[in-house]
């Protein structure tokens, strides 16, 4: 004999106990077991499929399973109590709006001491620390020895560390100039 829906919700509570403990013994919990019969009872209001089943007790049961395995998916991709506890723990590495300003501030003062500069000492000081033109090509661009650029660069760092009263410009060496 073949059920419709409404055949299938009845055998399923009918034999709620029962499928709950046959669950139960094939997840391993008995709250999992639970919760896939009422979600399959919920998905059989949905379904207005009225197609005939031959065997109530096993498309329950499979579809008991089917949901089980719905929501352990579910279960996983969803983040638990402690997982959301780390999440909110890890630091904010942006900075925050003071930083932000105090950064912008810095920022508007070296432009600032930029503009002291010559023209030809703030382009090249720009242009060695961008690193888009090398000490031959800005020679070559001014018509002056590869010498004068470093002598230029090197005016042009001690006036910004002046001005920013920077102590050592050039870190732990001595004030020298790269030959590149």
């Amino acid at each position: 004999m073949s059920a419709t829906r409404a055949d299938l919700k009845a055998s399923l509570v009918a034999r709620y106990t029962q499928l709950r403990d046959r669950l139960a013994a094939r997840l391993g919990s008995q709250e999992l077991a639970g919760e896939a019969l009422h979600e399959t009872w919920l998905k059989l209001n949905d379904v207005h499929d009225e197609a005939p089943v031959a065997d109530q007790d096993a498309y329950l049961y499979r579809a008991a399973i089917n949901m089980a395995s719905t929501l352990n998916a579910r279960q996983r991709r969803a983040l638990g109590d402690r997982d959301i506890e780390d999440i909110l723990k890890v630091a904010d590495d942006a900075p925050g709006p003071e930083r932000v300003a105090i950064a912008r501030s810095e920022l508007a003062h070296v432009w600032k001491v930029l503009e002291e500069l010559t023209p030809r000492q703030r382009h090249i000081f720009l242009e060695s620390f961008s690193g888009t033109m090398g000490h031959r090509e800005l020679a070559e661009h001014y018509g002056v020895s590869v010498r004068m650029i470093q002598i230029d660069l090197r005016n042009a760092i001690l006036h910004c560390a002046r001005r920013s009263r920077r102590k050592n410009p050039f870190a732990e060496r001595a004030a020298r100039v790269s030959t590149r």
